[in-house]
């Protein structure tokens, strides 16, 4: 089985449509990410995760399903996303046939490298998740403006509300 694990943030300052959302508000740039994810997931057939670091904030990790194959993680008081991604390889590399790491960051590319874990640019990540959505348009909606990420969705209203139960 495959998996992804997404560097949240990361990936947001890698994409100029998530860095301006991101500069007007935080949640938003967040659930646009978990939508693409949500996405590629759906269209891949593959279990994904997308991690926010969130050590500057007081509490613990939190884990919250947003769809059958999507997860996000913020991490704990502490812990960034980064050290959050090598714990998950470390502790479950062998039930996967392969982990994929969309993150930019060089230092954690090396430190995931291995046979089964390969690390991903945000950009070709991006670009997989553009197909993603225009597979998705073409074949379920295709009355849709492409890439209207700034309407409320569906799936937005379920993430948003899943994410704001505790």
């Amino acid at each position: 089985m495959k998996i992804i694990i997404i560097d949240g943030y990361n990936v947001i300052h890698h994409s100029p449509f998530l860095k301006t959302l991101l500069s007007r508000n935080v949640y938003r740039a967040q659930i646009e990410l978990i939508k693409m994810a949500c996405d590629y997931c759906s269209v891949e057939g593959i279990k994904g995760y997308v991690v926010f670091d969130a050590y500057r904030h007081s509490g613990g990790e939190v884990e919250k399903a947003v769809s059958p194959l999507v997860k996000v993680i913020y991490t704990g008081e502490g812990e960034t996303a980064d050290s959050y991604i090598e714990r998950f390889i470390i502790q479950n590399k062998s039930k996967y046939s392969y982990i994929y790491v969309i993150t930019s960051d060089y230092l954690e590319g090396e430190t995931v490298l291995d046979k089964n874990i390969l690390p991903v640019s945000p950009g070709s990540f991006l670009q997989e998740t553009h197909s993603s959505h225009k597979f998705i348009k073409e074949k379920y909606s295709s009355n849709v403006p492409f890439m209207d990420y700034f309407l409320p969705t569906e799936l937005f209203r379920k993430i948003r509300n899943k994410l704001k139960k505790p």
